[in-house]
């Protein structure tokens, strides 16, 4: 009888050691795969990011240029403005 219970008690707590272990396994498994995908992730929006910013700049170059031409066509117009001027008097 006694042998039945020390049975019982050892099987018992291997069930729960087992239980305790596996769960751990399984967790840290589930994790790493989380923090993997996690990982890809932000691989990609750090992609993301770049190309935007690489975006960005060649916006802002051609706003540049086109301030530029603005800039260069408003001179030209009152330039033309003066000459017309100048020819109706």
């Amino acid at each position: 009888m006694d042998n039945i219970v020390i049975t019982a008690i050892f099987s018992f707590i291997s069930t729960i050691v087992g239980y305790m272990v596996g769960s751990r396994k399984n967790n840290a498994e589930t994790d790493r795969i989380v923090l993997e995908n996690m990982k890809g992730v932000i691989e990609v929006y750090t992609q993301t990011i770049e190309d935007l910013k690489h975006e960005v700049q060649e916006l802002k170059d051609d706003i540049k240029e086109y301030k530029s031409c603005i800039n260069k066509l408003e001179v030209e117009l009152q330039q033309f403005k003066k000459q017309m001027k100048q020819t109706q008097e």
